[in-house]
Formats: structure tokens, C-alpha cells, sequence
């Protein structure tokens, strides 16, 4: 019975697979069509089968972009950018949709060792570093087979210190993803979706504001009260909003 369930679940994912892939392919054609609300339509249909990809989240941000909604078209390029953080094409549409805010928020001054690092960091996905840091402990282990096994001094050096690099390598590849899994769990972000909205001092709208922002901008998240989350801009400044105002990434 359990055979014929997994044989079952098999036919029915692959038939699932087979219909995204159908409405993806229907979604691109519309796309070329200039068809961009119908785009947009087929796109999120497959995004409510929990079926998601770099590809999928780009080209649903073209779409939102082609309709001029920055707001929808930055957070689609910045979700496809959490799974592909080195593609240049996504980084460069998310430039060009940015250029396009109405806020423009200066980045916070920093080193040029955390811009390597974080550069470094984010070069992989978080998954993909942990198949290096797995795939290189492998070959550790073989190379450390080999010296054992080897019968000639030459070979032992050799062996030694090809396994010493493939070490220091997977302990390298295990640190930046661990770094970027705790940058991860440390920042959250979001993209505000209303124009003029009120960033108070407190969490209170008889409070004081402090200045405001519009569609497209990227938030980092800190404490919620209430109906207010904490946010801050990437040059520092600080402040309350309606936590019904934004989209978590």
C-alpha cells in the first residue's frame, strides 16, 4: 500500500510540475504580448502552488515593472535576489527599479573589509555553500585516506597538504554560510507598498514624525507593537509605521 501511495504522491507532484510549467510558458508569451496584467496573473497562480524560483520572481518583477508598480516590481526582484544573489541581471533591474523611487536613501558608510565579506558572503545561497562545505569535507576525507595509504613519503607530503587546503576551504565555505545564515536571522527586511507614509517617533499616530516614505522603498525591520513595526533606512534613520504599510521579503 505505501508503494502504490508514493507511486500516487510521484504522478500527482509531476502533474503539478507539469502545469506550473505550463502556466510559466503561457505567462511568457503573454509577457512578449505585452499582455503584462495577464503575465502577472499566471505568474502568481503559480506562486499559490508554493512553487517558487529565481526565474519565476524575475520575470513577475519585468511584468510589475512594465505596469509601473515599483513597489511589487522591487520586492519580486528582491526575493529572486534571495535565491540567486550573484545573478548581474536581476541586480541590475533592481538598480534600474530603485532609480525610479521617489525616496532616495544614501547607504550607511562602511569598510572596505565588510563590503568583501558581505560580497563574499552573498555569492553563494545559503543551501549552496552548505554543499560546498559538505562536498569539500568529502574530499578531505579522501585525500586523508590517500595519505594513509600511500607508500612513499612524496606521496604523504603531497596528499597532506592538498587535504591541509580542501580544510581550510570547508572551513572557509562553512563560516560564510554561517555568517550569512546569521545575517539572515539578525536583518529583515521589507518593501513599503503606500506613498507619504508617516514614520513616527513612537508607536503611536499622535506622535511625532519623524519624515516619511513612499512605494519601492527597503525597510529593515526591528520590534512590533501593536499595529507598528520598528523600521530603520539603510542610512540610519529610524522610526514607527503601520505594519499594514510593508511586505516582508
Amino acid at each position: 500500500m505505501k508503494v502504490y501511495t508514493s507511486i500516487l504522491i510521484f504522478f500527482i507532484s509531476f502533474a503539478g510540475f507539469a502545469q506550473a510549467q505550463d502556466a510559466f510558458d503561457k505567462a511568457n508569451s503573454a509577457y512578449a504580448d505585452d499582455q503584462f496584467q495577464e503575465a502577472i496573473a499566471l505568474y502568481n497562480s503559480i506562486l499559490e502552488e508554493g512553487l517558487v524560483s529565481p526565474e519565476l520572481y524575475f520575470n513577475l518583477g519585468n511584468a510589475y515593472l512594465k505596469q509601473n508598480d515599483l513597489a511589487n516590481a522591487i520586492y519580486h526582484y528582491e526575493k529572486a535576489l534571495q535565491y540567486n544573489p550573484s545573478d548581474p541581471d536581476i541586480k541590475e533591474n533592481l538598480l534600474i527599479a530603485n532609480t525610479q523611487t521617489i525616496d532616495k536613501v544614501e547607504e550607511a558608510p562602511e569598510s572596505n573589509i565588510q563590503s568583501a565579506l558581505f560580497s563574499i558572503t552573498h555569492a553563494l545561497t545559503l543551501s549552496h555553500w552548505a554543499w560546498v562545505s559538505i562536498s569539500l569535507s568529502v574530499l578531505f576525507a579522501i585525500l586523508m585516506v590517500l595519505y594513509f595509504k600511500s607508500s612513499t613519503s612524496k606521496g604523504k607530503r603531497r596528499n597532506f597538504a592538498l587535504a591541509l587546503v580542501i580544510l581550510v576551504l570547508a572551513l572557509a565555505s562553512l563560516f560564510f554560510g554561517r555568517f550569512q545564515n546569521q545575517l539572515q536571522q539578525d536583518q529583515s527586511y521589507a518593501i513599503i507598498f503606500e506613498n507619504q507614509l508617516p514614520v513616527y517617533v513612537e508607536p503611536n499616530p499622535r506622535s511625532d514624525i519623524n519624515f516619511e516614505l513612499n512605494k519601492g522603498t527597503k525597510v529593515n525591520l526591528g520590534s512590533s507593537f501593536r499595529n507598528y513595526t520598528e523600521i530603520e533606512l539603510s542610512d540610519g534613520s529610524k522610526g514607527w509605521v503601520e505594519t499594514s504599510a510593508f511586505k516582508k521579503l
